[in-house]
């Protein structure tokens, strides 16, 4: 690459940036279209095998009262 290419690059990399950042600044300007709260079923349950590669860990599964896995986190 030539030093105008590398140029020309890094000017375009930097305006789809300031772009995202706005992009980004007029969701936050949003208001909440929705919230509620809902009863889900959390379970806690201990994973990994204790190593540096796989530690233990506590995770958080949510579930919907009709059994439904929602998410873990």
């Amino acid at each position: 690459m030539t030093e105008k290419t590398d140029k020309e690059s890094i000017a375009d990399l930097l305006s789809n940036l300031k772009r995202e950042v706005e992009i980004t600044k007029e969701i936050q300007k949003q208001p909440i279209l929705d919230l509620s709260v809902e009863s889900v079923i959390k379970v806690t349950y201990r994973v990994g095998l204790g190593t540096s590669d796989d530690p233990v860990r506590d995770v958080n599964s949510y579930w919907d009262k009709n059994g439904n896995h929602l998410f873990d986190l």
